[in-house]
């Protein structure tokens, strides 16, 4: 079995790690893991990992993310989406296109500091936020520094909302469909979230899991080229395999490039050190 991933189209309901067991079993495979999980009621791309596929999942991780979703105004629950208890309510009230759009535009390229959902599997203090609400204990929850890149709108109603998102790694569309509302001067939940890209990974390539066979695996270089990630060839790629710092003579001085040999196999991911200098990220790519 080749190294590298499987774009996946995941079903409704049921969780990332349990479509991940299915692929495992059905290729029979020794190693895998995913690379950005996707809640019970998403769908869409997350991304399997295969072997050595496993040691990239940092950089696949880093990648701007795309989603269609819908957003459900003036009503919110308590896990920000359809499978919570409604918790709170409001009288409808008229909102215009004209507000919808300014929100979009308030939002578009947005940097700003996100509470992430109490039911989501950030941990803190070693235990993971949704259990400390279905214990009912409180938890200080820290934001998280992430950016709104674009949005397209694609339908409106007064209560109900739906759009294509972009956003950076780290991103809760749940409570984007929060602080949404909030800017109309309401509150929402997200009742249908569909992934429709990671990075350069979408769902033209994406296939459920009783579909997948072995030709479906992306190799490795692959993977990076379609991530358009710099790729150095060198004949003796030695010093790379044994994790040395190296001097790296480029005219663009890139945050992290890959190294294959003779053969176009990747032996190791290199970052930055000072700029010519490179340290080893991940070794072992070719093992």
């Amino acid at each position: 079995m080749q190294d590298g991933i499987i774009i996946i189209d995941k079903e409704l309901n049921f969780s990332s790690n349990k479509i991940i067991q299915q692929l495992k079993r059905k290729l029979r495979l020794k190693k895998i893991g995913h690379a950005g999980t996707l809640d019970p009621l998403a769908s869409g791309v997350l991304i399997a990992l295969i072997g050595n596929g496993t040691k990239i999942s940092d950089f696949l991780l880093n990648e701007n993310k795309t989603y269609q979703v819908t957003i459900k105004l003036f009503e919110t629950t308590s896990t920000l989406d359809a499978e919570g208890e409604i918790i709170e309510t409001q009288t409808p009230f008229a909102i215009s296109l004209e507000q919808a759009q300014a929100a979009i535009k308030h939002f578009t390229n947005l940097t700003y500091d996100q509470i992430p959902p109490i039911y989501s599997a950030i941990k803190v203090d070693g235990k993971k936020l949704y259990e400390y609400a279905l214990q009912n204990q409180d938890v200080e929850i820290k934001p998280r520094t992430i950016t709104i890149n674009s949005i397209e709108l694609i339908e409106f109603e007064n209560d109900k909302i739906k759009m294509i998102v972009n956003a950076s790694k780290g991103t809760y569309i749940r409570s984007f469909a929060l602080d949404f509302a909030k800017q109309l001067n309401t509150i929402g939940f997200v009742t249908e979230l569909r992934r429709l890209a990671s990075g350069g990974f979408d769902l033209s390539r994406a296939k459920q899991v009783h579909e997948i066979t072995e030709q479906d695996i992306i190799p490795l270089r692959e993977v990076v080229e379609i991530a358009q990630q710099p790729i150095l060839k060198f004949e003796n790629t030695l010093v790379f395999e044994q994790g040395k710092k190296v001097k790296l003579d480029l005219e663009i001085p890139h945050p992290i490039v890959f190294i294959e040999n003779n053969q176009k196999q990747l032996v190791a991911i290199y970052e930055i050190d000072q700029f010519p200098i490179y340290k080893s990220k991940r070794g072992g790519l070719n093992n």
